[in-house]
């Protein structure tokens, strides 16, 4: 992972306007590097440069799990960015995730095996 490359989301999760802000408060509270926006009805986490997922405050990734089950999905993938200026374009086509979260909040990071 290079570390200075934005991170974006495999894909946007639908979520109200008030939804949204909490996501935000909380990501403004909590500096981690990573944002979020919101477009269309769909909030966008993302890290503009050198985020670390591990840094992502635990009521955040709680709140956010909770968005992905909302959304029917059992997890949501990160990785590098398709477009470094908006998150709403996804996560670079054929590329591998570097984590997920899934819908109970929890980090799922690849394992390497040599």
């Amino acid at each position: 992972m290079d570390e200075d490359s934005p991170i974006a989301p495999e894909r946007g999760l639908r979520v109200t306007p008030e939804e949204y802000t909490a996501l935000k408060n909380i990501l403004e509270e909590e500096y981690c590097g990573f944002e979020v926006e919101y477009h269309d009805g769909n909030a966008f986490v993302f890290a503009p440069v050198s985020g670390n997922c591990d840094d992502l405050p635990s009521f955040f990734l709680s709140l956010l799990g909770w968005f992905i089950t909302k959304n029917g999905l059992d997890y949501l993938a990160f990785g590098p960015a398709a477009d470094g200026d908006s998150p709403a374009k996804g996560i670079e086509p054929e590329a591998d995730a570097y984590f997920r979260i899934k819908s109970n909040g929890s980090l799922w990071e690849p394992k390497l095996i040599w």
